[in-house]
């Protein structure tokens, strides 16, 4: 079963496909006088080509036009920038959208949590930084920056994000 996980506090959407963890994503959410709305929700709408101010995918989850959606102004990521939806790096939001499918379950909660990836405990979690490339950061590892493509399936190589989280393979 897949299913979306967000945490307004933590600002992470952590993605479940077929009931295994598949990923977890920076987010925008809410200003304080425009929450993202607490609960649990299903997407209920999907449009890939939506209004410019929403990025490259729309996926809704309440009939009050809360949604998940990209973004052109990717340094809004990680605070409390919207009108109240879940705010998505483009390239995030477009490896989500085909994995999504209607009815897709969207649970939405505030917890403070400890930064871990539990299903890749024992292997090595890197944070990216500004500057960083996928070049440097296999470098830094001794990996090919194919293999550090790869294992964490990143689309679009070029667009890494400060505080995108990479899992660092390892490889005997």
């Amino acid at each position: 079963m897949t299913r979306i996980e967000i945490n307004r506090l933590m600002k992470k959407l952590t993605f479940y496909h077929q009931g295994q963890y598949y990923k977890t994503y920076p987010i925008a959410i809410g200003k304080p006088e425009t929450p993202t709305p607490l609960g649990e929700f299903s997407v209920y709408e999907k449009n890939p080509r939506p209004h410019q101010m929403l990025g490259t995918r729309w996926m809704a989850f309440t009939y009050q036009r809360h949604g998940i959606h990209g973004t052109f102004n990717p340094w809004t990521i990680g605070t409390a920038a919207t009108a109240g939806c879940v705010r998505m790096y483009n390239e995030d939001v477009e490896e989500l959208f085909p994995l999504t499918p209607i009815g897709t379950p969207v649970i939405i909660f505030e917890k403070e949590e400890k930064v871990k990836i539990p299903e890749h405990i024992g292997k090595e979690v890197y944070q990216v930084r500004p500057g960083d490339t996928v070049e440097t950061i296999a470098r830094r590892f001794g990996i090919t920056p194919e293999q550090l493509i790869h294992f964490n399936k990143i689309k679009f190589p070029k667009y890494l994000h400060p505080g995108k989280l990479l899992v660092i393979p390892k490889f005997e």
